[in-house]
């Protein structure tokens, strides 16, 4: 009964070259164009997709190591439902985007608020009872989810 226990090691080596992920992005930084090619190539891809998804249709569409890198450099866990999303994605990081979307200093000291008007009622995010038809099912598990968030949390733990 007493089965002898061994213990081994195996060393992690990553799938994808950091050096070439960093080319990349430095790249992406510097030519404002290179993301929106790096989205085109990927134009007939089914969507939804996941980055390995992503990133094995782009290494057999092109040998540029600048644009796998690219990809490669897109979180794991996410599921892009379109070109937009992985555009989106791939410039968060960008300077030069974040940058556009920041508040400047001016605009902070000078903000025009307008006071709300408390007979309205909001629509823009309305409440959803909890006998609402559920609307977004995992596409691997069936299970049904109110919002997409929900989804989104389910399906980053199920691929653990």
């Amino acid at each position: 009964m007493n089965k002898s226990k061994k213990i081994a090691s195996i060393r992690h080596i990553p799938k994808a070259d950091r050096i070439s992920i960093h080319n990349a992005v430095n790249k992406a930084n510097k030519d404002k164009n290179f993301i929106s090619q790096v989205v085109e190539q990927i134009g007939t891809l089914q969507f939804p997709a996941y980055k390995h998804q992503l990133v094995n249709y782009i290494k057999r569409k092109s040998k540029d190591q600048n644009t796998i890198g690219l990809l490669e450099s897109l979180n794991d866990t996410v599921l892009y439902h379109s070109k937009y999303d992985v555009k989106q994605a791939l410039e968060q990081e960008n300077p030069e985007s974040k940058q556009k979307h920041q508040i400047s200093d001016d605009t902070r000291k000078n903000l025009q608020v307008r006071q709300a008007d408390s007979t309205q009622k909001r629509k823009d995010y309305p409440e959803t009872p909890a006998t609402a038809m559920k609307n977004y099912i995992c596409d691997f598990c069936g299970k049904e989810f109110q919002s997409r968030d929900q989804l989104m949390k389910h399906q980053e733990f199920e691929f653990k």
